[in-house]
């Protein structure tokens, strides 16, 4: 009978530190954190992710939404106590936590780390209002907001490094989101969904690349000489469709004047019992 004998040698810690690194990166940050007790090599390596990515996975299933919401907090708060070292990208999506101190608590925490991308999808009900260490995070390349309230402070200069901006069911001014995106001098991609409404003149000379979805009663695009796809899907209420109809402003060759280097066009036309859907390649 062969009989292995194990020498006991400690495979785990003495992998090398790359490995490890890369083994954290894959792992939920749940199972990241129970990594520590593998070894003493392990122990607390993952406060040095620099890739954040919280959800509802975090913690342990419940039916109770206030139980729930309270090991989310006190999870991502004593992650981001512990942690050491910079952080890269911080994304929170959840369908428990809503406005909360302890949320204005992280951003400006996060603000003070030089954060590069950050993504925000809380829970239906009352709305996330963001508080105003949002727009500290100067250093921003990528910002997404779901389901928020958005009112850039007086003081708030730009975003100067942004490259990416995504806003989907915000309530924000008319004038503060055209303000925000003139702010944004490198900005390449854009998506505005769920306005409503919304009549909104459009600069950014880097722009490549636009999304818009909502009640639009008027676009306007200028200094957009880089833009090469636009999306756009418009609800067409009765008084937008009034609107369209007695307005001159909303004329479509208007619009595409200020894109020379348009190559795609995505239209969608929702009415109440029609849809219309046009695509358009447009390539020299």
């Amino acid at each position: 009978m062969h009989m292995e004998i194990f020498s006991g040698e400690d495979y785990i810690s003495d992998l090398p530190q790359s490995i490890i690194e890369t083994i954290l990166t894959k792992l939920p940050l749940r199972d990241a954190v129970r990594t520590s007790i593998l070894s003493n090599k392990w122990r607390y390596k993952w406060a040095a992710l620099t890739q954040l990515e919280f959800d509802d996975k975090c913690i342990s299933c419940t039916h109770d939404r206030a139980l729930a919401e309270s090991s989310l907090v006190t999870f991502v708060t004593r992650f981001l106590f512990l942690h050491d070292g910079p952080i890269n990208r911080f994304s929170l999506s959840t369908a428990y936590l809503q406005s909360s101190p302890d949320v204005d608590q992280w951003l400006l925490f996060l603000s003070r780390k030089d954060i590069k991308e950050l993504v925000f999808e809380l829970g239906e009900g009352e709305w996330f209002r963001a508080p105003s260490c949002l727009f500290l995070c100067i250093k921003l390349v990528r910002l997404e907001l779901v389901r928020c309230e958005l009112d850039p402070p007086v003081s708030f200069k730009g975003f100067f490094n942004l490259k990416y901006l995504s806003l989907q069911q915000v309530l924000i001014a008319p004038d503060a989101v055209e303000n925000l995106i003139s702010c944004c001098p490198l900005l390449e991609s854009l998506t505005l969904s769920y306005f409503d409404s919304l009549e909104l003149t459009i600069r950014a000379p880097n722009l490549k690349y636009l999304i818009l979805e909502g009640e639009f009663k008027d676009i306007r695009l200028e200094n957009t000489p880089m833009l090469v796809a636009i999306s756009i899907a418009m609800y067409m209420t009765d008084d937008i469709a009034e609107h369209f109809g007695q307005s001159s402003s909303c004329n479509f060759d208007k619009f595409l004047g200020g894109v020379p280097s348009l190559e795609r066009l995505i239209g969608h036309i929702y009415f109440t019992k029609v849809r219309l859907s046009v695509t358009l390649n447009m390539v020299d």
